[in-house]
């Protein structure tokens, strides 16, 4: 059993233990995390689903999304990771949401060099833990790996503190 199996097993049955089903909300990740959610335990019963949203458009249309801060800040921030996380919980009916928006390469016209993400956690309409994510990858696809499992790993802590 590998690291992501042990945390998706703990993760679930925490989730199952207290009744909490989990929808995400994703950009930088793609769907990945979708994906290696769908893939833990007793998921049927956890994980209500996710909406990738990779552009600004589609947040302003379906996550709520004020598109003048989204423009500032190229929808990468902490505040666009929680209200992605708010609006995803709602959408998909679900206690907790999971978001995540940052960069997976780096984009020389914006002076993005470091790769970063923010996440947010929401429980039911609160935003109860946001993160930043800084990954040393070099390939988009690994960087996504990398955040997945940091955002898995995030979650655990928070219910740890909890």
């Amino acid at each position: 059993m590998n690291i992501t199996e042990l945390t998706l097993k703990e993760l679930s049955e925490y989730c199952v233990r207290e009744q909490i089903s989990i929808a995400v909300a994703e950009s930088v990740t793609a769907g990945y995390l979708q994906f290696t959610l769908s893939q833990m335990p007793h998921a049927l019963n956890i994980f209500n689903g996710g909406i990738t949203t990779y552009n600004i458009g589609q947040k302003v249309k379906h996550l709520g999304l004020d598109f003048t801060y989204g423009s500032i800040c190229n929808c990468v921030s902490s505040d666009i990771a929680a209200t992605m996380a708010l609006q995803v919980r709602k959408l998909l009916n679900s206690k907790m949401g999971i978001a995540i928006t940052g960069y997976a390469s780096p984009v020389p016209e914006e002076n993005i060099d470091e790769l970063h993400a923010f996440m947010a956690i929401a429980i039911n309409d609160k935003i109860v833990h946001t993160h930043k994510l800084l990954t040393k990858e070099n390939s988009p696809a690994e960087a996504q790996k990398d955040y997945v499992q940091q955002v898995i790993t995030e979650v655990l802590a928070y219910f740890t503190k909890s």
